[in-house]
């Protein structure tokens, strides 16, 4: 049974992690500006280099979930998340405020690989490993838009240092979550402290760069577009898309969906080129919800089916990290044309998503294809 107690409790603090993360996304990029007159540009890269260290712990983490208790490597890289996160208060200077964000980057990294790619597979039967892979991906997507949308909206209600408390509050909350999980005792292994076990796997390596278009036009609209209700709009085009996922319960040919994503991406970008205000905005968003979900789901797929057996943990934590970043690159691609003028970002976005669309269909379905039925 997939919605077991231990996948259910992994789910929820989840879904409250992605929240508490992706609400100070928002929330750092203003206060960079205000407090610290930096340019949008600087802002954003200092947001966005906590993509870049999500990376740095990655040769470590087979070691530190094979060496130590899972659920101890996870719920204390937490607690350091939510108390790093208290200290922007404090910062005396813009390289403080750089430190931090790499601190946190390199702690969301270990995370990251300690529930998607470990504990969620630790707790799942063999047969439905797949299947949590594919809800645990959903519910980051649903914590990232509704941290998004507290970042956004939070500003209105509450101060900079209270949102701060809510985010740590929120991680406190996924930490008591995890801490109830039941996991079977593993034996420490004597094992390289380096490696790319459970950090990047090769094989997979390359459809997670083509699915990186789809994060990266997430990024470059979380920069653009400050309508909490755009984003709920988003979300309502995957409720849409996972609920004809349901109907159609036998997999799409893989060119065909990507296609069908692609070009409703494509259009819902077109409209915002023309226009990104008034009523219009709701339904761009809708049908670019709709578009991505399409998308997502087969690249997710890829990310999935390609692993060995051995491998699933590896090939998971490379979907995370590869998405991860490609919104982080989105969001500095995003401010970055803001300042050359006459470039618009969503001609930019559409232009990514042209690229990704005929990478998968030239290359990458061919790649998938053969490597799949080599395993």
């Amino acid at each position: 049974m997939l919605w077991n107690r231990n996948f259910s409790l992994l789910i929820a603090a989840n879904i409250l992690l992605y929240i508490a993360v992706y609400m100070l996304f928002p929330l750092i990029h203003q206060w960079m500006i205000q407090a610290w007159n930096c340019t949008g540009l600087q802002a954003a890269g200092v947001t966005a280099i906590f993509g870049i260290a999500l990376f740095l712990p990655g040769a470590f983490n087979n070691y530190l979930v094979d060496t130590f208790s899972r659920k101890n490597v996870c719920t204390r890289s937490m607690a350091l998340l939510a108390l790093v996160g208290l200290l922007y208060p404090y910062v005396t200077s813009v390289g403080m405020v750089v430190a931090l964000r790499i601190l946190q980057g390199a702690l969301f990294g270990i995370v990251l690989m300690a529930t998607g790619s470990t504990l969620a597979i630790d707790v799942t039967p063999s047969n439905k490993r797949n299947e949590a892979n594919r809800v645990f991906t959903w519910s980051s997507i649903i914590g990232l838009l509704v941290g998004m949308i507290v970042g956004i909206e939070g500003d209105g209600y509450l101060s900079f240092t209270s949102l701060l408390y809510v985010s740590a509050f929120l991680c406190a909350v996924s930490i008591v979550l995890v801490s109830m999980v039941n996991v079977c005792f593993r034996a420490p292994l004597d094992l390289p402290l380096c490696s790319f076990d459970r950090f990047i796997l090769f094989r997979t390596l390359l459809p997670g760069i083509n699915m990186m278009a789809v994060p990266v036009v997430l990024g470059i609209l979380f920069i653009r577009i400050s309508d909490a209700f755009f984003y709920l709009c988003i979300g309502g085009g995957f409720l849409i898309y996972l609920l004809i996922r349901q109907v159609f319960t036998n997999p799409m040919n893989g060119r065909i969906q990507v296609l069908i994503g692609q070009l409703l991406t494509g259009v819902g970008l077109a409209v915002l080129c023309s226009s990104d205000m008034g009523k219009s905005l709701y339904g761009t968003g809708l049908l670019l919800g709709l578009g991505l979900g399409f998308s997502i789901g087969q690249f997710l797929r890829m990310m999935i089916l390609l692993p060995l057996h051995c491998e699933r943990g590896t090939g998971y934590h490379t979907y995370q990290l590869l998405w991860e970043a490609g919104i982080m690159l989105g969001i500095w691609i995003s401010q970055y044309a803001c300042q050359i003028e006459g470039v618009s970002p969503y001609r930019i976005a559409l232009g990514v998503c042209i690229v990704g669309f005929l990478f998968y269909q030239l290359y990458i379905h061919r790649y998938f294809v053969k490597h799949y039925q080599s395993k």
